[in-house]
């Protein structure tokens, strides 16, 4: 085989070559997923290049009949608009066109021969010799070729080799399609990225297969971020660790906008969304993770996990607590849910926040003494003020202050700390730069502790219901700030 970095072969022979774009990597490996051998997208053989190349090409032309993209069968009509605006599928003069002369303009865009050729300049993205010029209808977002100011003279657009040209047609195979954009997956493990795009080549190839034309349905509320944790979740199935973050992006290159949307979700959360299907004892907690997401607006708790994981970490632990002791106040400390939220919730903060071990150890000690303090009765007025003061706005360190002459002077269980708030669990609590995650954090384990005690609140209908206010405040509180 030719060496792929010297392009001795015809140009259309060339091998894949992944680069720095990550268009081109997601259509590099929709290339190999197309392929019948599913290999790496850089052992691809020419042989299988050419066939996947003009089996793409063939997909376009089963359009040629159609006099609307909205007929059945007219998906790549459809997505032509949003992928290659004013291309040889979609001209101005399609609806003058006959079937014969739409055939023959896709054909000879997408013919291999007719870019068996070289200009001089190495390719924008790989460095190879380039074998055309190319603008926005081939390149999503790039400048039309007819903008020469945007060029160097004697240059008619971007110059690119024809495998990385092949690659951007076929990203398209591995991103979702609808809602007049396309959302795609992208991450630099490639070990992850083959199966995602793998995937989404397959959903890309039922949804063209339909016999009759999609109806616009209505998108639910963070949609694409779900479909991302899906797929990292199901990766897990392949027991190999995710090692790079992983990218939504969202994109248009329509004539009528342009747009490109990045989103990244960090390594250390994609890794740990991924344990959260593997390992037993999250796979039940994830469970009970997800259902203290939901909101009234967003009632699919999944979906908000997925849309904070994104874009505010911090916000699950908030999030997670706040639901937990809005519930405690108004039925009681559940141990059953405590029981199995406590793992995941811990390991999240380990995994995903990165609070030490060690400090995380110390809140939950801390947590044993207010419980032990907290519940020496049913009545819940300690319990609410314990919730006011650790509340944005609350007065936490009056309340330690107070509550700690109270631990010096009534009988403590054996063997607990004679000091109530030592010096390391205070600086965890006012002054780390992530106080408020460690506050949170406290709110959790007091009831986790409480749980295990099986301590329940008791009192007057009066008093219940300004335990329940009281707590209502506080995750109102934060919540304002999300």
């Amino acid at each position: 085989m030719p060496d792929p970095m010297t392009c001795d072969a015809p140009v259309y022979d060339a091998v894949i070559v992944l680069t720095s774009s990550p268009l081109q990597r997601v259509g590099a490996f929709a290339l190999a997923a197309l392929a019948p051998t599913r290999q790496h997208p850089e052992q691809l053989t020419p042989e299988a290049f050419r066939s996947v190349v003009t089996a793409m090409t063939d997909d376009l032309l089963k359009t040629v009949k159609l006099a609307k993209a909205a007929e059945p069968g007219g998906f790549w009509l459809s997505a032509s608009y949003l992928l290659w605006p004013n291309s040889k599928i979609n001209p101005t003069s399609r609806g003058k066109q006959s079937p014969e002369e739409r055939r023959e303009l896709i054909a000879g865009w997408r013919a291999l021969e007719s870019h068996d050729r070289r200009i001089g300049v190495p390719c924008t993205y790989c460095g190879r010799e380039a074998c055309d010029w190319f603008g926005k209808v081939d390149i999503p977002l790039g400048a039309s070729v007819a903008h020469r100011n945007t060029t160097a003279p004697d240059h008619q657009g971007t110059p690119l080799c024809f495998p990385c040209v092949a690659c951007l047609w076929a990203f398209p195979y591995g991103a979702s399609l609808s809602g007049g954009r396309a959302a795609l997956i992208h991450s630099w493990d490639d070990d992850f990225l083959a199966r995602a795009i793998r995937l989404a080549v397959q959903a890309t190839h039922e949804a063209a297969l339909l016999l009759t034309a999609p109806k616009g349905a209505k998108r639910e509320p963070y949609e694409r971020e779900l479909a991302v944790l899906k797929a990292i979740r199901s990766y897990s199935q392949y027991n190999r660790r995710i090692t790079a973050p992983v990218e939504l992006m969202v994109l248009s290159n329509s004539n009528k906008e342009q747009l490109l949307v990045t989103q990244e979700l960090s390594q250390p959360i994609a890794e740990w969304l991924r344990s959260t299907f593997q390992n037993t004892e999250r796979r039940n907690g994830y469970q009970a993770l997800t259902a203290t997401q939901a909101s009234k607006q967003v009632p699919n708790g999944e979906a908000y996990l997925a849309k904070r994981a994104f874009t505010a970490p911090e916000r699950v632990l908030y999030t997670a607590v706040s639901s937990l002791l809005s519930r405690a106040a108004a039925q009681g400390v559940a141990a059953t849910e405590i029981t199995d939220l406590g793992p995941i919730i811990h390991s999240y903060c380990i995994e995903v926040l990165a609070m030490d071990e060690k400090d995380v150890a110390r809140i939950k000690h801390l947590a044993g003494r207010l419980a032990a303090l907290l519940g020496k009765d049913s009545r819940p007025g300690p319990f609410r003020d314990f919730i006011r003061a650790n509340s944005r706005g609350g007065n936490l360190h009056g309340w330690f202050r107070s509550r700690g002459v109270e631990w010096l002077l009534l009988p403590r269980p054996e063997g607990t700390d004679r000091v109530l708030l030592p010096v390391c669990d205070y600086r965890l609590l006012f002054e780390d730069e992530r106080s408020w995650a460690w506050r949170r954090l406290l709110t959790f384990a007091v009831l986790e502790a409480l749980a295990d005690a099986g301590w329940q609140p008791k009192g007057s209908t009066e008093e219940m219901n300004e335990l329940q206010d009281t707590a209502d405040s506080a995750v109102a509180a934060d919540n304002d700030e999300e």
